[in-house]
């Protein structure tokens, strides 16, 4: 695990996301993100340096590794928002909402 993982992980325990490192397989259930050209400067905005770092972000913090179709889709987010997947981005994560019946 990378530095910049590392980081993103303590701030998910510290901001209540997980409990612990060993927790990290839950985080599909519980976050979202929004991917931007800039930092909403919150505790929960982070820098990749390119979609294959994202994607090793995404494969290590969920239960199953993304197939090639979603990670065609996320270069394709990017791209629509005028991005490089080849280059720096940022990634601002959220509660995921639950729709409650």
């Amino acid at each position: 695990m990378n530095d910049n993982f590392k980081t993103i992980i303590e701030s998910l325990i510290k901001n209540g996301f997980i409990e612990s490192e060993q927790h990290i397989r839950e985080l599909g259930s519980k976050l979202d993100f929004k991917i931007t050209q800039y930092s909403l400067n919150t505790p929960l905005s982070f820098k990749f340096h390119n979609s294959e770092e994202f994607v090793t972000f995404l494969n290590f913090s969920n239960p199953e590794e993304l197939d090639e179709e979603k990670i065609g889709l996320i270069n394709a987010a990017l791209l629509e928002q005028g991005l490089d997947p080849a280059h720096f981005f940022y990634v601002n994560f959220f509660k995921k909402e639950v729709n409650e019946l």
